[in-house]
């Protein structure tokens, strides 16, 4: 079955950026004596991209190529006349529930939703959301933009791995519970 997978790092404190978008915390950990922290593993597994605007903005701030190409990417706004400056890269101002359910159908790979965390909310809230694999990098930032943002609703999660690492960083995998 093809699912919709939050693949997320977070600070220790629930943060996935600084108040102003920023991520540069998460260069501060070292990359583990082995692998990528299944980085490579979950990507094979993807087909297409959604995220928010803020987040797209942000990574096209890196200054480098972008990192999803042979993806389907999608940046959920309002703004219509949004620029897209990446390949393959659309803008999605439909129904978000339409969209992920005939993308579910014409494709055999799952849907990565890379945040930001009032899309996340919104995922969550509309129950399109399936499984989350969220990595806690071992840093307390103080502030910022949390995991989860405006009120989600009670939702029941299984917990179906954790995996650590020499870095201190721990891979947390879960599944809609309910």
């Amino acid at each position: 079955m093809i699912k919709t997978v939050l693949y997320i790092a977070t600070s220790l404190d629930g943060y996935i950026a600084r108040p102003d978008g920023n991520i540069d915390w998460l260069t501060s950990i070292p990359s583990p004596q082995t692998g990528d922290y299944g980085y490579a593993e979950f990507l094979n597994s993807i087909g297409t991209t959604i995220m928010g605007r803020k987040t797209y903005n942000e990574i096209i701030g890196f200054g480098v190529d972008w990192p999803y190409i042979g993806l389907d990417s999608y940046v959920v706004t309002s703004n219509k006349e949004l620029k897209i400056q990446s390949p393959e890269t659309y803008l999605l101002t439909q129904k978000i529930e339409d969209f992920v359910a005939e993308t579910k159908s014409k494709t055999n790979k799952d849907i990565w939703l890379i945040g930001g965390g009032q899309l996340i909310t919104t995922f969550i809230n509309e129950g399109l959301l399936d499984k989350m694999i969220i990595t806690v990098i071992p840093k307390i930032i103080g502030e910022g933009i949390p995991l989860f943002a405006d009120k989600p609703k009670e939702t029941t999660w299984k917990l179906i791995e954790a995996k650590s690492f020499d870095t201190g960083v721990v891979n947390l995998t879960y599944e809609k519970a309910d």
